[in-house]
């Protein structure tokens, strides 16, 4: 490019130093030289525009690709998650409901409770995306929408499992240093205490509540964006 502007650039020059021609005919080649620069200059530029835009899109393309499958890891994850947040509640209604009777005999016959211990915590995929809104190519996706609801499901809905993950295990580490601290008691004394059951029944409740997160906020979430992922890529 550089060299055919210098070459109209010369033509230029020749024309005006050229003493056999009118003022007119200078004027005339001198402008025909000139558009043909402008129209070059031009044509290169939107050539260049093109290639990056298309290069941009094909960057896009693969980014959602790898975020289709980060976000089908997660859902598997969310659902295993689940599970063991069931099983978990299961176990401790299970001890909830125990009579002092029935505590009674099992500190008898030397047995001692199932208390369930699952700190729970999924590991959700967020590689893929962190290095392309650090790399700020988050802008490069046209669509709108789906870029709100990628910001929306990496900014708002995983940070929100993350911390109801860490209140739950906050309050079943509380169980284990109340353990701890009636290490000389038996078990029946232990579980009979208000503010030990308090505990576990609080475990339970925020049990529920981030099973009811996983099915009603992130989950859908996730399915949604492969949907609207699928549709960007068979465009």
């Amino acid at each position: 490019m550089q060299e055919e502007i210098t070459k109209h650039s010369e033509k230029i020059y020749k024309t005006v130093k050229n003493s056999e021609h009118t003022l007119g005919e200078k004027l005339k080649e001198i402008i025909v030289e000139i558009c043909i620069i402008v129209f070059a200059v031009t044509l290169s530029i939107g050539l260049h525009s093109w290639s990056e835009h298309r290069h941009q899109q094909e960057e896009v393309s693969v980014f959602l690709a790898n975020l289709k499958n980060d976000l089908k890891n997660d859902i598997k994850n969310i659902d295993n998650e689940k599970k063991a947040y069931q099983k978990s509640n299961l176990g401790y209604k299970k001890i909830l409901a125990l009579t002092p009777l029935q505590l009674d005999s099992i500190s008898k016959s030397k047995n001692t409770v199932n208390f369930p211990i699952h700190a729970h915590g999924q590991t959700m995929s967020i590689g893929n995306y962190e290095g392309f809104k650090s790399s700020g190519k988050i802008g490069y996706i046209e669509d709108e929408k789906l870029k709100q609801k990628i910001l929306t499901y990496y900014q708002i809905f995983v940070p929100a499992i993350n911390e109801v993950d860490k209140m739950y295990n906050d309050f079943l580490f509380k169980c284990f240093d109340k353990m701890i601290e009636n290490a000389d008691k038996s078990e029946a004394e232990m579980y009979s205490d208000p503010k030990f059951k308090k505990t576990i029944e609080f475990v339970v409740k925020l049990g529920k509540n981030n099973i009811r997160v996983y099915d009603q906020n992130t989950k859908p979430l996730a399915i949604e964006l492969i949907k609207e992922i699928d549709k960007e890529l068979n465009k």
